[in-house]
């Protein structure tokens, strides 16, 4: 029992100093590997900051737009489909009627 009491505290420390040292390796690679935290782009030797934002600018206003148009092609089919169900509707209220004239 004494063994367990004074055991844990140097377990504890072994566990802390190793997760430690393991996070200490992978952020060396990480930077060693030219990955950061982040995992964004990077800026390339030569290559100013306003270039950069420029580029980050045109990539998102190309995304913007291919997503404008999923979404112009979502309302055309909500809006065919609106008026297959008006048009289903209606025969269905004629079908409705002729039963009801024919009983």
């Amino acid at each position: 029992m004494q063994m367990i009491a004074v055991g844990w505290p140097l377990g504890l420390a072994g566990f802390i100093l190793g997760a430690l040292i393991g996070g200490l390796m992978a952020r060396a690679k990480l930077e060693e590997t030219g990955g950061g935290a982040s995992g964004g782009p990077r800026l390339k030797p030569g290559q100013d900051s306003l270039s950069a934002l420029a580029a980050e600018l045109k990539a998102a206003k190309e995304l913007l737009e291919a997503e404008e148009a999923e979404a112009g092609e979502v309302a055309e089919t909500l809006k065919n489909l609106d008026e297959a169900i008006k048009r289903a509707n209606g025969r269905l209220k004629l079908l409705t009627k002729a039963v009801k004239q024919a009983k």
